[in-house]
């Protein structure tokens, strides 16, 4: 009996659910709440929580909040978009194996779903201040400076958008027939290359359409940025002569922006007097080496966000390297990025953490492991590290663990007396195991920029995941033991009998299930990661039913929290693929190789000079933005060299070195959230915690756990088996 199926997705069906959809939803949402519907659970989200109460708003005004308006209409039009992938990729899922009926077009409409979805997102993500800074200097700035900064710093802001926007329209009207109304430049309708052959321009359209959005909102916060430079001038909060220096150095940048646009307006193969195209074609690598680098440290302790501040420079430097038409480069490298297939689990794996926070499940599952294992010395610690590790096995998203295990356990832990700073380093290294713990998003990307398999990086990733999880759990029984009163058990009469304690096992068959299933068909290659995502995602909305709590509100609160975390992270892959790629496209990955192997290094010198060039970034930069920037470079570099053992250990086969060098960079990545100053977890932890724990304290908690990691780090680099064995057990 033939049960195939044979049906292609229509092409003007595709559209209309993506154009009607939201509306429905927005409908039912809306209709929820207006019947007293609620959100439940609390934010799953990877920005970290602002510690700021009494500080001054900007009122806007009319024009603020007409442009506020339509990026939240925008950002909720799209975040529902989300709705959808799951219940597509359990279709796919079930046709191929169920009835030998594999699709192209399920995949193909999701990613570039997706892609739209990336794009649109921006503006509302800027709005919702949802683009990450790198606070170096910037949080400790008088508001007067806050402010003058913000003005200064928008110039490249606004240099990035235009050209995102001209150059995005231009690969647009290529996509179009000449003969399509009056904007098309193409020789015909482009389309996909496989059987679905669904049409491209609608999808390249996002690349200017999300471009003006984001121009608009800039305009919006520009705005308010101005108010917020006046009142803190009114009220004296800050140097006015330094605020007025920089002031009028931004103002000097806008100036020469302005000229340099007309001078792209006006001119194409000549250029105005004093022009800067094209002004640095004779500079050597090295030179452009530093000055890359060095304008991008200046402007990130600025305090733009990161996705603009490379963005950005990228735009500029490729004018400066090169002219205006080389700046047709930017939508080529953000198409490729928007529209990649293993990018699309980055946002279904966020909407799976946050449907099951919303659910009430991980609430759940930290209460039966503490009252399993709270009769233990350190004992609600260590359920800390296990629950975190289950949770980092669910969902793969650091702000989702961290934030959510320090609401419901900081304060269980606070209320019987632990110290605390054993309670805030547990949940701190906790969190950061969904680096490791797959479905790690931070894998997914690094695969996608290394060329490497996700599969086997989870697979790689899973022993010292769980090495880490063991020394931390070891380190908080230790200082249990050696101190009972900094970490005590739990006192007899709260403990549990042992019936209680089966029957509280009910409760994690739900995460159990959901966690064989999603890693389960990954690693026995029944679904990709990114099915493998949709397939948790919807099992996460199938648990939020099963516990009363798939309502319409949540439903929406879990779409928007997972646009802000989403385009977070795609906004800086965009900014920074423009930054790099030109770099290395001008020689500065063969300018590093010569660099450091003429310092006379081994392949183990090597590997820690970037090391500890990776911690070094992990101070001050974010993990999207490190990997975005490091290992396009360092990959190609460590992929030719011998690994032969220290010590005398075994050595690392020439086929793993690859996959060995990608998951010590993911333990490396563990460090960038503990690390003092700006590591992540320490101001994630410290958007829940009471008011009178501080920074110090906060900064104190991370070193033995940031310790552990440094160890764990030494024990892979020694002991490569810890990641080889694994894959080449299962893919040989």
């Amino acid at each position: 009996m033939n049960l195939q199926v044979n049906f292609v997705l229509p092409h003007w069906v595709y559209w209309l659910v993506l154009l009607a959809l939201p509306l429905i939803v927005m409908w039912l949402v809306d209709r929820s709440f207006r019947r007293g519907g609620t959100v439940s659970g609390n934010t799953t989200a990877e920005v970290p929580v602002g510690e700021e109460e009494d500080v001054y708003r900007p009122p806007g005004n009319a024009l603020t909040r007409i442009i506020d308006k339509i990026s939240g209409f925008t950002g909720r039009y799209v975040a529902y978009w989300s709705l959808i992938a799951p219940l597509v990729y359990c279709y796919e899922v079930f046709v191929r194996y169920a009835l030998n009926s594999p699709t192209n077009w399920a995949h193909e409409s999701m990613f570039l779903m997706f892609g739209m979805q990336y794009l649109l997102a921006g503006a509302f993500a800027l709005r919702e201040g949802g683009h990450v800074r790198v606070d170096i200097l910037y949080t400790r700035a008088a508001p007067l400076t806050k402010a003058a900064l913000d003005l200064m710093t928008s110039v490249f802001f606004f240099i990035f958008v235009l050209a995102l926007v001209s150059t995005g329209w231009n690969f647009f009207a290529q996509s179009v027939s000449q003969d399509f109304l009056f904007f098309g430049q193409g020789y015909a309708n482009e389309t996909s290359f496989t059987e679905w052959a669904v049409q491209y321009y609608p999808v390249k359209f996002t690349l200017a359409l999300g471009g003006v959005l984001l121009l608009l909102q800039g305009i919006s916060q520009f705005i308010k940025d101005a108010q917020a430079f006046r009142h803190a001038r009114q009220h004296g909060q800050g140097s006015h002569v330094f605020a007025w220096l920089v002031l009028l150095l931004g103002m000097l940048l806008a100036a020469y922006a302005i000229h340099e646009v007309v001078n792209v307006a006006v001119n194409e193969y000549e250029a105005f007097p004093l022009s800067v195209e094209n002004s640095l074609y004779q500079v050597d690598i090295g030179t452009l080496t530093a000055l890359m680098f060095g304008t991008l440290m200046l402007v990130l302790m600025a305090g733009l966000p990161l996705a603009f501040v490379t963005g950005g420079l990228g735009v500029v430097f490729l004018y400066l390297v090169g002219d205006q038409f080389m700046l047709n480069l930017i939508p080529s490298r953000i198409f490729p990025m928007m529209t990649n297939y293993q990018l699309s689990a980055i946002p279904l794996f966020i909407f799976m953490a946050a449907v099951l926070e919303k659910a009430g499940l991980i609430e759940e599952l930290f209460d039966t492991v503490y009252k399993w294992m709270g009769g233990l010395k350190a004992g609600l610690a260590i359920a800390t590290i296990v629950a975190s590790t289950l949770l980092a096995a669910m969902v793969g998203v650091i702000g989702a663990a961290v934030v959510t295990m320090g609401l419901i356990a900081l304060p269980a832990m606070l209320k019987r007396k632990y110290d605390p700073e054993i309670a805030l380093g547990s949940i701190m290294a906790g969190g950061t195991l969904g680096i490791l713990i797959p479905p790690s998003i931070l894998a997914i990307i690094y695969g996608v920029v290394a060329q490497q398999s996700v599969g086997e990086l989870y697979l790689g990733s899973l022993i010292p995941g769980l090495l880490l999880a063991g020394m931390y759990g070891f380190y908080c029984w230790l200082r249990g033991t050696l101190n009972p009163k900094a970490a005590p058990p739990l006192p007899v009469e709260d403990r549990v009998s042992t019936a209680e304690k089966l029957r509280l096992l009910r409760k994690m068959l739900a995460p159990i299930v959901l966690v064989i299933v999603v890693l389960g068909v990954i690693f026995t290659g029944l679904a990709t990661p990114v099915e493998a995502a949709g397939i948790g995602t919807l099992g996460a909305m199938v648990v939020a039913a099963m516990h009363g709590r798939l309502t319409w509100p949540n439903l929406h609160a879990a779409c928007m929290t997972t646009l802000v975390a989403t385009a977070m992270v795609m906004w800086i892959i965009f900014g920074a693929t423009i930054f790099v790629g030109f770099y290395i496209l001008q020689g500065g990955q063969d300018f590093v190789q010569e660099l450091i192997s003429g310092a006379g290094l081994g392949p183990y010198g090597v590997l820690f000079v970037m090391m500890i060039l990776l911690i070094a970034l992990g101070m001050f930069l974010d993990w999207v933005g490190i990997l975005l920037l490091a290992v396009p470079i360092f990959v190609p570099l460590i992929q030719p060299l011998s690994f032969d053992g220290l010590l005398g250990l075994p050595g690392v086969d020439a086929s793993d070195v690859s996959l060995w060098f990608g998951v010590i960079y993911l333990v490396n990545m563990q460090m960038s959230f503990l690390s003092p100053p700006f590591g992540y977890a320490l101001f994630y932890i410290k958007g829940v915690c009471p008011p009178h724990i501080t920074m110090a304290q906060i900064f104190r908690s991370s070193l033995p756990f940031l310790a552990l990691q440094a160890l764990g780090l030494l024990l892979v680099i020694l002991f490569p088996a810890l990641i080889t064995y694994l894959p080449n057990l299962v893919y040989g």
